[in-house]
């Protein structure tokens, strides 16, 4: 059993009364790829208290005016604003490591210097004496 199937209990008529959206609204929904319940392998929806959200925000958008299409970019657009959002956190840890790194082959490369100073210069006092 995976998470999805787990998470996802509710029958269309459960979450119909939930949300307090009519059965074939919801199913206009997932027609419009605004919802994607899950499917048993019988191909009875099943959603999730996710999903119940969802369609409770997709309702008050829809109250609002804005058309089942208009909504649909809004979720394109924040799931692509999510995705861009962990590029970005992924990014920015790669960066943090290679600072890292580079701080360390600085560090490196002057202790070599370092050392390199003083075995020469070690060498120069021995010679003088």
């Amino acid at each position: 059993m995976n998470k999805e199937s787990s998470t996802s209990i509710y029958f269309i008529s459960v979450a119909s009364s939930l949300s307090g959206i009519h059965h074939q609204t919801i199913r206009s929904y997932e027609e419009k790829g605004l919802i994607k319940p899950y499917r048993t392998g019988g191909g009875t929806r099943r959603y999730s208290q996710n999903d119940i959200d969802k369609l409770i925000q997709i309702q008050e958008l829809s109250q609002r005016g804005i058309n089942l299409d208009g909504i649909k970019i809004i979720y394109e657009m924040r799931d692509k604003i999510e995705e861009l959002q962990e590029k970005i956190l992924s990014l920015q840890e790669e960066v943090s490591q290679e600072k890292i790194q580079h701080i360390k082959q600085e560090k490196d490369i002057h202790q070599s210097y370092k050392n390199e100073i003083v075995k020469n210069s070690n060498k120069n006092i021995r010679k003088n004496i």
